[in-house]
């Protein structure tokens, strides 16, 4: 009899199921809609939005964007369950990872509806239709750059100790950019500092601080290799 076979629960077959599914959105996005990576390259490397990608480029109702959104969303939720399973919070199931997924686009489409109640409650836009663009457009760099390392982490064990920590820097370098143009925004538009900070505290700080309260919590890796 031969050696038994290791199964890895972070690289299971519906694992490469997900990836294809992704990919394929991604190439489908490519054909019917390019200028969407024009998108992601702005809200990488550009303070702010232009008007007229404010104006013709970015529609949250369009099809393509959604599925662009959908996409990366998706690897994002796979490298976050990655994190989750390694420290030992959750299972590397399926099931687990669809939960995973629908936090991340609630939590999204959340933030987008709670600036576009602020939105209406102040009778004004005081930047917050282009900071609602540019917090989506977040979302879409960030699942750009972790989908690779979520990919590395699932088919190459032996990097995930540096895997891990290193998409961990990129998703903070990332947000942290986000509160940045937050503040630029606001600033630009006229919007007093102390608004500014009491939404990205209630809003955004707060939830991340928590989410990295309870990981902190949760103690040294339970992951295990069977």
């Amino acid at each position: 009899m031969g050696e038994p076979r290791i199964h890895d629960p972070l690289s299971a077959d519906w694992v490469l199921l997900v990836l294809l599914a992704v990919f394929v959105q991604l190439a489908w996005t490519n054909v019917v809609s390019p200028r969407k990576w024009g998108l992601i390259m702005d809200g990488a490397f550009r303070a702010r939005i232009s008007r007229r990608s404010l104006r013709e480029d970015i529609d949250l109702q369009d099809r393509s964007m959604l599925g662009l959104l959908a996409a990366l969303l998706a690897g994002s939720a796979l490298f976050v369950q990655q994190v989750l399973v390694m420290r030992g919070i959750a299972g590397a199931g399926p099931v687990v990872y669809v939960g995973v997924a629908a936090v991340l686009l609630v939590a999204v489409l959340a933030q987008v509806i709670l600036l576009r109640a602020l939105s209406w409650l102040f009778q004004g836009d005081g930047g917050l239709q282009e900071y609602t663009y540019a917090m989506v457009l977040n979302h879409l760099v960030l699942g750009a750059a972790l989908l690779p390392v979520a990919v590395l982490v699932a088919y190459r064990p032996e990097m995930r100790p540096v895997l891990l920590p290193t998409g961990g820097v990129i998703a903070a370098v990332i947000v942290l950019l986000r509160w940045g143009r937050a503040v630029l925004i606001g600033r630009s538009a006229g919007v007093p500092s102390r608004h500014i900070f009491l939404y990205l505290c209630a809003a955004e700080i707060l939830p991340v601080f928590l989410v990295l309260q309870t990981l902190q919590r949760s103690g040294p890796s339970a992951f295990q290799l069977h």
